[in-house]
């Protein structure tokens, strides 16, 4: 059986095995940008991104081969021991990644597809090689019929191979690819062609010849709207007739029709309903167009795998290094998610909601710290704190205006302007602080622990967390096994707190017990907050008893701190810490500031009067029942 049989044969699986690996190869490409692939990116990244390029590469090959194959494929031998070796080392690549990838695993895989590949591509410049040889052998030889040369011609250049070298140079001429066995047009020798657009211009040719050529077309009927569509749209098709056949002198694509003039025919009939149907389809297509770039841009969202989680998902089996993973995961992604809307600064709230999950990152590295790889973390953790510094000191003044305009609420107009010097330099000291905050957040070492921190976490082999020591002693490490050690820890440590407050506060003008109380109390919050997930459904009360008491202690420590920096105020006429010398303001030139303060001195007094009843909630017998059964459903989840 000749060769160009076989082509025949083989052609359509030569072209699919091409393609698909040219679909595999360009996802590959694809995922591998999207999903920022580096030395640290997870190992289902690595893998999928190493299995779609190398199967892509089999696959182009394979089809390249089946292309220019001169013999049964059950023969090709040399071709079939390179698929085989190629696609063994790929399996075991596969099988082995990542656990199993050791010496001498990686050396099988390795040797195994690099030796295919090398045998595919051997294969390929010998097959060509010969069917190279041989055609020029069949030119040569005089004595072969010319209707068996015509047939032999025409099965190779209908091959796969002919098409893409078509394609290319078409390409590469600027013109428009047309295969004579589509055309119909050929040779008096029985050879096809393939035309190029770009062959003769329409300067180098008379216009007279261009018009007769023309008029002689429009005397048939059959021709005539061919010739009026080919004058009004694109092309220019010149031909000359003959007693036997037509054979067509030039088909031009017209790149530059300001440049070459071209004679316009009258057109009998205005093609209306043409461009009714692409007015109609215009919008079609914008639509479509601009759906495609939505998707295109939703795929290159940063950080996406962060902003879409939207729970911890965490197991009571989950090791307690596993678990501040997947809290970590998802409290960055909220401190992603409301960075444009910090910056913007439309919504207050924004700002909040980002200094909140920077907060609680802190919080669990440090509730954690034991069962964290600290030596690994420590520089997040620092990076961590001064974004939620940064965020903090924007935050404390805008709590600070909102409470200046709730007591101005409640006062006569005429007094509103007598806080304008105190306001008008809050919002000063808020500018500054804001501008360096925005200049924070667009600093390249910000950007820099957003990409090594999101690296860190989605390195799964990072988080793994041993279940014993080197002398085989066991360590507890599952979240059922120690966090109820955890969480009663916690509780005994606020609980000790009934011992050493008293209502006298005359020897602690700065509440530092309550302050020190309303840490450990967040403490425990949060932490019941981190695993509410396998907890019993007892957390959603325990979380309420626990936040009233954090919010009255929380307030009670910003009214201490306002007082102070008012204070300060009324000395010095700048908000903020100052260290120059005292200028002439004193409390009579800021009557509506010593107001204030004695409206949050009266506050403060309030506050300490309501904290026996949120304290009495925590420390109640009922707390410590409730917080018990809460604990109990780590057993049932």
């Amino acid at each position: 059986m000749s060769s160009s049989v076989f082509i025949r044969k083989y052609s359509l699986v030569a072209s699919l095995g091409f393609l698909t690996g040219l679909v595999f190869c360009m996802t590959g490409l694809l995922f591998a940008i999207v999903s920022r692939l580096n030395r640290g990116s997870g190992p289902e990244v690595i893998l999928t991104v190493c299995m779609l390029l190398a199967s892509g590469i089999v696959f182009i090959l394979a089809g390249i081969n089946i292309a220019g194959i001169s013999q049964r494929l059950s023969r090709s031998y040399s071709f079939l021991a390179g698929l085989l070796l190629s696609v063994s080392g790929l399996l075991v690549f596969m099988f082995s990644f990542p656990d199993n990838w050791i010496y001498p695993i990686v050396s099988y895989a390795i040797i195994s597809y690099s030796l295919g590949i090398f045998l595919l591509l051997i294969n390929i410049f010998v097959n060509y090689f010969l069917q190279a040889q041989g055609e020029n052998e069949l030119c040569e030889d005089r004595d072969i019929d010319s209707d068996t040369l015509q047939n032999e011609t025409k099965q190779q250049e209908c091959s796969v191979l002919t098409t893409f070298a078509g394609i290319m140079m078409t390409n590469i001429t600027s013109g428009s690819y047309e295969p004579a066995i589509i055309t119909g047009t050929g040779t008096s020798d029985g050879e096809n062609n393939y035309i190029v657009n770009n062959t003769v211009s329409e300067e180098k040719l008379p216009e007279t010849l261009i018009m007769e050529s023309y008029e002689e077309k429009r005397e048939t009927e059959e021709d005539a709207e061919n010739v009026t569509e080919s004058f009004s749209i694109e092309n220019t098709k010149v031909c000359n007739t003959d007693e036997t056949h037509e054979e067509p002198i030039a088909l031009e694509t017209t790149q530059f029709p300001e440049i070459v003039d071209v004679p316009e025919p009258e057109i009998t009939e205005s093609p209306e309903n043409d461009l009714d149907e692409k007015k109609t389809e215009e919008p079609e297509q914008k639509e479509a167009e601009y759906q495609d770039k939505t998707e295109e841009k939703a795929l290159i969202t940063p950080y996406s795998e962060f902003r879409s989680i939207k729970k911890t998902d965490i197991k009571a089996d989950d090791t307690m290094r596993g678990a501040a993973r997947k809290i970590l995961m998802y409290h960055f992604g909220q401190m992603i998610e409301h960075e444009r809307g910090t910056k913007v600064g439309k919504d207050i709230e924004e700002l909040h909601d980002m200094r909140v999950a920077a907060m609680r990152m802190r919080s669990i590295i440090e509730v954690l710290e034991d069962y964290l790889n600290m030596k690994e973390m420590s520089s997040h953790y620092k990076d961590i704190k001064s974004i939620r510094k940064t965020l903090g000191t924007v935050r404390d003044l805008d709590v600070f205006l909102e409470k200046i305009d709730h007591y101005l609420e409640a006062q006569a107009p005429e007094s509103v302007p007598e806080m304008d010097p105190l306001t008008d330099s809050i919002l000063i000291e808020r500018a500054k602080h804001r501008g360096t905050m925005l200049v924070y957040l667009d600093d390249p070492r910000y950007n820099k622990f957003k990409k090594k921190f999101a690296d860190y976490l989605l390195h799964k082999k990072s988080w793994k967390m041993k279940s014993s020591k080197k002398n085989g002693e066991p360590v507890p490490a599952r979240v059922v096994d120690v966090l109820p050690v955890l969480l009663y820890s916690q509780l005994a440590t606020v609980r000790a707190y009934g011992d050493v407050l008293t209502n006298d506060i005359s020897i602690d003008p700065y509440l530092e017990k309550y302050h020190q109380l309303r840490i450990d109390v967040k403490i425990l919050r949060y932490t019941i907050e981190f695993f509410k997930e396998v907890l019993g459904s007892e957390t959603k009360s325990l979380i309420k008893d626990l936040k009233a008491l954090q919010d009255n202690l929380g307030d009670m420590h910003d009214t201490v701190v306002a007082l102070e920096m008012l204070e300060n105020f009324e000395r010095y006429g700048v908000w903020g810490e100052t260290h120059g010398k005292k200028n002439s303001a004193s409390i009579r030139d800021y009557p509506g500031v010593d107001a204030y303060i004695e409206y949050r001195k009266k506050e403060l007094a309030s506050l300490l009067e309501s904290f026996p009843d949120a304290w009495s909630n925590v420390i109640d017998p009922d707390f410590s029942v409730r917080f018990s059964q809460a604990i109990a459903g780590l057993y049932n989840s």
